[in-house]
């Protein structure tokens, strides 16, 4: 069962859509987080796709806009870091207050910049969350967000406190959290098992930020799954790609979970 759900973050609507296995039965589930400058469907459907596997496999899951993004309400250009992880918190109580959803076996899901996202939220709710998978996931700011500094961008900033990305508007405090934000040192907070999954050939995000993960979760001695596509980019956008990337997540909630 797929149902539109509606909440609030800050006296703003966000949008999301429940996906629910058959059955009255508790279940466990899944919140997942999308990447900058996408929306609760990620690219190619991958969260719609992903979704619905996990409702066959017995888990239900909440894919969500954040304010700025999608169907939610609010403007792109106000988004930032913080606002993204307080309206994945919402989201994580909307989730949390559906009575078939078993609180004890909750996971996280997190796709490039929303594997960021979900470091800080389960730093917040390490008791909450059992396991954990990161797609492409942005481990440090550095490199990422260089066009916002060449001579345009910095003019605009200084002008407006905004600069213009993909035809979206993206203001001068995101910039500055995303430059200053720490996933890597929240998501050891928490002592859930981690998949990192990435492509090889990823430009957006180098494949080297989930090996930094990877690292930063190695001393406490948790379980870490890293897997590296060959040849996939920052998207996993050939269908051979994605289906190892669903697979691959499938699995490993239906095994921690």
């Amino acid at each position: 069962m797929e149902s539109p759900v509606v909440f609030e973050c800050k006296g703003q609507q966000l949008v999301g859509m429940l996906h629910l296995p058959e059955g009255r039965a508790r279940v466990p589930a899944a919140l997942l987080l999308h990447g900058f400058g996408a929306t609760k469907s990620e690219a190619h459907r991958m969260f719609v796709k992903l979704s619905r596997a996990l409702a066959e496999r017995g888990i239900a899951s909440l894919r969500f806009d954040c304010r700025g993004c999608g169907d939610s309400a609010g403007n792109f250009e106000d988004m930032t870091i913080l606002s993204q992880v307080l309206d994945a918190g919402e989201a994580l109580r909307c989730l949390s207050r559906h009575k078939r959803i078993d609180l004890r076996r909750l996971g996280l899901i997190g796709m490039s910049l929303g594997g960021a996202i979900a470091a800080h939220l389960i730093a917040r709710e390490a008791k909450r969350f059992k396991t954990l998978a990161l797609w492409a996931p942005v481990a440090e700011g550095g490199g990422i967000l260089d066009e916002f500094s060449t001579p345009d961008a910095i003019a605009s900033l200084a002008q407006t406190g905004t600069t213009e990305h993909w035809g979206n508007l993206v203001g001068v405090e995101f910039i500055r959290q995303f430059a200053e934000m720490k996933p890597l040192r929240e998501v050891a907070k928490s002592k859930c098992p981690v998949l990192l999954v990435h492509g090889s050939a990823d430009e957006t995000v180098p494949a080297e930020h989930s090996n930094l993960y990877e690292r930063a979760l190695q001393p406490s001695k948790r379980t870490v799954k890293k897997v590296i596509i060959a040849g996939a980019d920052h998207t996993f956008s050939k269908l051979i790609w994605e289906q190892r990337l669903l697979k691959e997540t499938a699995n490993w909630l239906s095994e921690t979970l």
